[in-house]
């Protein structure tokens, strides 16, 4: 993907989020293993603004804030497997009896007694108490910066081809433009560039913002002949006017949120 790129006169640069998202790839073993995502209830718990900044729930909690009705027992054992993959790692959430700092306590950190991480009392083990569960901190920094719907959208990519390659979060420079591609794909004999957000603004200057990365990658797509140009999103209403026209008078292909869930 770096040589079209380098071979149309770009220089590429990888960025953070790109890091992350194939970080979260490896922890799980394969982009197939994301499949998790497809749920709408776990965009429902992994958008939780506390979850994202890393705060720990009781497994009760975490079924509360996904909601996944009548796929409770499918929830339990996606839980199961992200747990046992690392992607939400065990402990407890604890109370310093002396300094009242509640916080949380890896599996590792806990025996009868525990050293508060304030403090520094040593307190006993509560009788009976939960295990709480908090992201990764990888998944956490992966989420905020907008990674499910790059995710999302290589999965529904790799549905069309089994042998996909891509790449995801470059940074590329040409003169006077810089910009990031959020994904190059190659499907089937196609080239495909896709922007992706899993939400934005819609205010005038966050449109024209938008439209302009859009202009950019119109741009990318045609020094280096990409045949399909992409926006994908998670937004969950209906699209501004000013972007479903552009994106109609440019013939960029539309994948939303009922597109990439399951």
């Amino acid at each position: 993907m770096n040589k079209i790129l380098q071979s149309a006169g770009y220089r590429v640069t990888p960025n953070a989020k790109g890091r992350y998202i194939n970080g979260l790839i490896r922890l799980m073993g394969d982009l197939p293993a994301m499949d998790f995502l497809r749920d709408d209830y776990m965009i429902r718990l992994l958008s939780n603004a506390q979850l994202r900044k890393g705060k720990a729930f009781t497994y009760k909690q975490l079924q509360q804030l996904a909601n996944p009705q009548e796929h409770i027992d499918r929830f339990q054992a996606q839980m199961q497997t992200l747990t046992a993959q690392g992607m939400f790692l065990r402990g407890y959430g604890l109370t310093c009896p002396v300094c009242d700092l509640e916080a949380w306590y890896s599996l590792s950190e806990v025996g009868e007694h525990v050293t508060c991480q304030g403090c520094r009392f040593d307190f006993q083990m509560p009788l009976t108490l939960p295990f709480a569960y908090r992201p990764n901190r990888l998944l956490a920094e992966a989420l905020k910066s907008g990674a499910m719907t790059i995710l999302l959208t290589a999965l529904w990519l790799y549905q069309q081809d089994n042998n996909l390659t891509w790449q995801t979060e470059s940074v590329v420079h040409q003169g006077d433009l810089t910009t990031d591609i959020d994904i190059l794909a190659q499907v089937n004999d196609d080239l495909w560039l896709i922007e992706c957000k899993d939400n934005f603004k819609t205010s005038d200057k966050a449109l024209d913002d938008l439209l302009d990365q859009l202009r950019a990658g119109l741009q990318i797509a045609d020094d280096i002949g990409a045949t399909q140009s992409v926006f994908a999103t998670l937004y969950n209403r209906d699209l501004p006017d000013r972007l479903t026209e552009f994106l109609h008078d440019n013939d960029i292909r539309l994948l939303t949120r009922a597109d990439l869930l399951r």
